[in-house]
């Protein structure tokens, strides 16, 4: 399969049109009807242009967003990656750039065995310099090991570490930014059409360059793993918590995919919703 090859190689794979129009259409439709049916629990996640921002786990109330697992030709890949069938872990909808600096998942998706984990992002807009493109660093998965515990007696000593440890975040991910600087790697944008899907590696380094223009770039971020794989975040990565044998979380179907069940959606980190109290689209 030439796109497992190109994602072995390069750290990601973009597989054009690898979802259906009529299937982009849909779905930003639902989630415009998700909006405009919900205006309190979306309202203070809204910028200036009314789009939306970092929402996780829409996908839980917006169901027609799962038919990226269960009809998207790139799955395929993953399935090759992982050895077994991919479920869905978590989910990221994005109506503009997410302009997060270049940085590595691995923090904050720790699977037990590591690397058992991907990040598939389905562009639902047109994407271009102007409205803030993915930005990857090819090769950037194939860079020496950081010594994490060196690194966490740096920073934390002999201290606990945090899950979500802000100075643990930024340790690992300057470390990488100095590998890629000494082996010469750079950042290159990634343009995309509605229904191009990227893959790419749980240790690519990537993020997301500026959105300048005030249009929209729709687009969803799954994450995932195979089914009942425990992920954990900062604490295990460091080595602070000992990773679970099995995710705590239970599990929905939808076709032939599994698909993590969650009971909250989170609006940009800052506030979250019951999936009960949300009308769905």
């Amino acid at each position: 399969m030439e796109a497992f090859d190109d994602l072995m190689r390069d750290g990601y794979v973009v597989i054009r049109q690898s979802i259906a129009p009529e299937l982009v259409q849909d779905i930003n439709q639902r989630i415009d009807r998700f909006k405009v049916r919900n205006p309190g629990a979306v309202g203070r996640n809204l910028d200036e242009q009314q789009r939306l921002y970092r929402v996780v786990n829409l996908h839980l109330v917006v169901d027609a967003i799962t038919r990226l697992l269960t009809e998207n030709r790139a799955i395929e890949v993953c399935d090759r990656f992982l050895g077994e069938q991919t479920a869905l872990y978590t989910s990221l909808y994005y109506e503009r750039g997410s302009e997060q600096p270049l940085h590595r998942d691995t923090p904050m998706f720790c699977t037990s065995p590591g690397e058992r984990y991907l990040g598939v992002w389905t562009a639902l807009d047109a994407v271009d310099d102007s409205n803030g493109p993915l930005l990857v660093v090819p090769g950037s998965h194939l860079l020496p090991a950081i010594d994490v515990q060196a690194l966490r007696h740096q920073v934390f000593g002999d201290g606990p570490v945090s899950p979500m440890s802000g100075e643990g975040w930024a340790a690992y991910q300057d470390a990488v930014a100095r590998q890629c600087e000494e082996a010469g790697l750079q950042a290159q944008p990634v343009h995309m059409q509605p229904g191009d899907v990227i893959v790419w590696h749980p240790q690519l380094f990537h993020g997301g360059a500026p959105h300048s223009s005030v249009g929209t770039r729709r687009s969803v971020v799954m994450h995932v793993t195979p089914k009942s794989m425990p992920v954990g975040h900062m604490d295990v990565f460091y080595g602070a918590k000992p990773a679970q044998s099995k995710a705590p979380w239970r599990y929905y179907r939808r076709g032939d995919r599994e698909i993590a069940r969650f009971g909250q959606v989170d609006f940009g980190h800052e506030y979250t919703r019951r999936t009960w109290f949300l009308r769905r689209a």
